[in-house]
């Protein structure tokens, strides 16, 4: 626990106990892994043990399993359309699966076992089920991470499909897409070919998180909020944004070894970040502040 943890030297130098801490959750450990080998069913589900420490992730995999299994006695052929309605027909009219508009940021609706359970989410987590279905299938399939809105694509050599797996499924055209970013942003922001990239699973995973940051914050419920921050640490460990907010939340709730243990592991991982001294003079008063609690 970080309160156990030994405190480093004014090096900036990590304590090893928050090392070691961080790197025991099983979601952490999958994202020391090489990007390709991240399977995002696995870390989506291994993610919702900070709330569901005693999830069942065989069993949901094994749900996964089924929902594949259906789609492929569709027998759909190799076009990206016929792909698109066969998990349509399965995912949405078959499972059930929707979005839910009315209590959007209920943060349930961000982890998959409780998606799978309730049938309902939120785009980015009702498209990692459509996308981790098509991967059982070997399909090629990717997200798709408009501003606010998350869709899935499905590809084959001729042309590629836009589901969106928040609204029934259907298949977005580019003008619908357009007009999803205008109206969501008042025509602030213009679509573009980068909005229509694929998405790595890191950058799913990011995506899901920051949803998740944004709810606890807003909420403020701080210790989630941590957990949160802990796993985008994992997943972006050179973004050191995670761990000063991390330090931040850990002040707030009046844990000074945890708010010193981030900051130093930020300076360790960024010796060269531009806020270096500042960060050096708030680790000499955390550790003057330290020293008055002993």
């Amino acid at each position: 626990m970080l309160s156990s943890a030994r405190t480093g030297g004014r090096s900036g130098k990590p304590a090893t106990g928050l090392v070691r801490d961080m790197c025991r959750h099983p979601f952490d450990l999958l994202m020391e892994l090489d990007s390709q080998h991240i399977r995002l069913d696995c870390a989506a589900l291994h993610l919702a043990r900070d709330v569901y420490p005693k999830i069942d992730v065989p069993r949901y995999l094994g749900l996964l399993d089924e929902l594949a299994k259906a789609v492929a006695r569709r027998r759909p052929g190799p076009a990206a359309a016929q792909r698109h309605a066969a998990l349509r027909a399965v995912l949405v009219d078959e499972f059930g699966l929707s979005g839910n508009a009315h209590n959007y940021d209920a943060p349930d609706h961000s982890y998959l076992n409780r998606v799978l359970d309730t049938r309902v989410g939120i785009p980015i987590t009702l498209s990692i089920v459509w996308l981790e279905v098509a991967r059982r299938l070997k399909w090629p399939a990717a997200g798709v991470g408009l501003p606010g809105h998350f869709l899935v694509r499905l590809d084959d050599p001729g042309r590629f499909v836009l589901a969106d797996p928040f609204h029934a499924g259907v298949a977005r055209s580019l003008d619908d897409c357009r007009l999803l970013v205008a109206e969501r942003f008042h025509s602030a922001i213009e679509l573009s070919a980068r909005h229509l990239r694929r998405v790595s699973t890191r950058g799913v995973l990011v995506r899901l998180l920051r949803n998740l940051r944004n709810i606890y914050l807003a909420a403020g419920d701080w210790p989630r909020l941590a957990s949160t921050l802990r796993r985008l640490a994992a997943v972006q460990p050179t973004n050191g944004r995670h761990l000063r907010e991390l330090a931040a939340v850990c002040w707030r709730q009046g844990n000074v070894r945890g708010a010193r243990d981030h900051l130093a592991l930020y300076l360790h991982r960024q010796p060269t970040a531009r806020d270096s001294r500042v960060v050096e003079r708030i680790l000499r008063k955390l550790d003057l502040a330290l020293v008055a609690q002993n």
